[in-house]
């Protein structure tokens, strides 16, 4: 016999061995479950930062993705000086994507997520990095992106901040208030691990 839901969520036709006929809803099924995404924010540097030196926190120029029909889902984070507060704890999914151009060539540039767990000491959780070779007279450009799963337990110790490192004093970081060529998005997986 196959097995049914009808109108009420009642699930009929199981047979010996599992469970009775009528014994279970769906709406048992899904009791206590919290489907979907309920924090989701992207933030965006609005205009370049030029003259990058070596380990360089982005505290400046942050602005929320607000164009083209940007948005974000829940209360969102905030940020002071580059450091970026969690709404809620959980389990984060902490992506950068960088706009590089450099006036010359560069063995490396780097861009790096930092991460705090006692709203103190920050170190690089994970970074991305290339070598960019001078292909002309001007500026030459190239992109990064970094990720890393981020176990918020407190919001008020646990923060993120981004940095850029590079070989010389040479670089720019993008920047755009009309789009994303640096761009941060924090999306909150599930509850604390």
């Amino acid at each position: 016999m196959p097995i049914t839901i009808d109108g009420n969520g009642t699930i009929a036709g199981l047979s010996a061995g599992g469970l009775p006929d009528n014994s279970i809803t769906a709406a048992d099924m899904f009791s206590g479950f919290q489907n979907g995404i309920t924090e989701a924010d992207q933030w965006r540097l609005n205009t370049n930062i030029s003259t990058v030196t070596s380990q360089t926190v982005l505290s400046t120029n942050w602005e929320r993705s607000d164009t083209y029909g940007a948005g974000y889902v829940g209360t969102g984070m905030t940020q002071s000086s580059g450091v970026f507060t969690f709404p809620s704890t959980g389990t984060w999914l902490i992506q950068i994507m960088a706009y590089i151009s450099i006036d010359g060539s560069q063995r490396y540039n780097s861009i790096a997520i930092q991460t705090t767990t006692n709203n103190s000491t920050y170190s690089d959780a994970t970074y991305a990095s290339q070598s960019i070779s001078r292909v002309n007279a001007n500026y030459t450009i190239g992109s990064l992106y970094a990720f890393f799963i981020f176990n918020v337990t407190s919001t008020t110790n646990c923060k993120v901040r981004f940095t850029q490192n590079c070989e010389g004093t040479a670089g720019v970081i993008g920047g755009d208030t009309n789009g994303n060529s640096t761009a941060a998005n924090f999306i909150r997986l599930g509850a604390s691990t």
